[in-house]
């Protein structure tokens, strides 16, 4: 996987078109023996993943947490882009699948083209960060096999205290915690200390 994007241009003007041009970010990661073979094994299948900011009451986004993570560490939605799906395909199902709500407007607010380096090995990860600032139906816990045990609101204001709890995840998962934080300082800076998304949804 060294050097690899998974990132299709095409697809990424597409997106951009349909909702809006997004920040695009290459990030480097220090990773370690867990994180390298979790993502390695999964990029086997997977080319990157979406990011899902669902706006929630009071200027709150979701997080979520499952049951095997640390004590009082919550995150963000997140859901896999299979090698021969798009990511637009990949943005409704996940959605669907972990809250059971459907998509309505939709801001695509970043790329973030993530370098994970672990002794001479690198794997490219691409992770696509949406802002759903208005969703459809009810949510409710995943009636699949998710493994989501809860969700929580959580003020934007809130995300680097959020990002923070996963950079101290201890091992043998801190650099899954490290990794795990990038997209939520990207969402703090997009949606709190930019403001912009806030005045049009």
């Amino acid at each position: 996987m060294s050097g690899y994007s998974p990132v299709d241009e095409r697809e990424l003007e597409q997106l951009a078109a349909a909702y809006g041009q997004p920040q695009i970010r290459s990030i480097k990661i220090e990773g370690d023996e867990y994180l390298f073979s979790t993502r390695l094994y999964r990029s086997r299948n997977r080319r990157g993943e979406v990011v899902l900011a669902i706006e929630r009451p009071g200027r709150c986004v979701l997080l979520h947490r499952k049951g095997w993570y640390e004590p009082d560490v919550y995150r963000l939605l997140t859901g896999g882009i299979d090698w021969d799906e798009a990511v637009e395909t990949t943005l409704a199902r996940e959605l669907e699948e972990e809250t059971g709500l459907t998509l309505g407007t939709t801001h695509f607010l970043g790329l973030l083209d993530c370098h994970i380096h672990y002794a001479s090995h690198e794997i490219s990860f691409a992770s696509y960060v949406f802002y759903l600032s208005r969703t459809k139906g009810v949510l409710r816990l995943p009636q699949t096999t998710e493994d989501i045990t809860a969700f929580r609101d959580v003020p934007i204001a809130d995300l680097p205290t959020v990002a923070e709890n996963l950079r101290q995840v201890p091992p043998p998962r801190s650099g899954w915690g490290r990794w795990r934080a990038v997209a939520h300082d990207f969402v703090y800076e997009m949606l709190e200390k930019g403001r912009t998304i806030w005045a049009v949804s």
